[in-house]
């Protein structure tokens, strides 16, 4: 969809800092409880995929509660 009205999500979209601070964040604190982010494994490996869903988990754990 290519709408003159609507702004790509990258860089110049509103909320993409705020999405980008949320994931860093997530990534920090996991790292602090000691569990691995995906980007500590090769993409699409076995454990890079439980590590994503398990960060995806953080993710929606983190906005369910706001």
């Amino acid at each position: 969809m290519n709408d003159e009205h609507s702004i790509a999500f990258g860089p110049d979209h509103p909320e993409y800092l705020e999405a980008r601070a949320l994931a860093l964040s997530i990534a920090a604190i996991r790292k602090a409880q000691g569990k691995r982010n995906p980007v500590d494994y090769a993409v699409g490996s076995p454990d890079w995929e439980i590590a994503d869903e398990d960060f995806a988990r953080d993710v929606l754990r983190v906005l369910s509660s706001q």
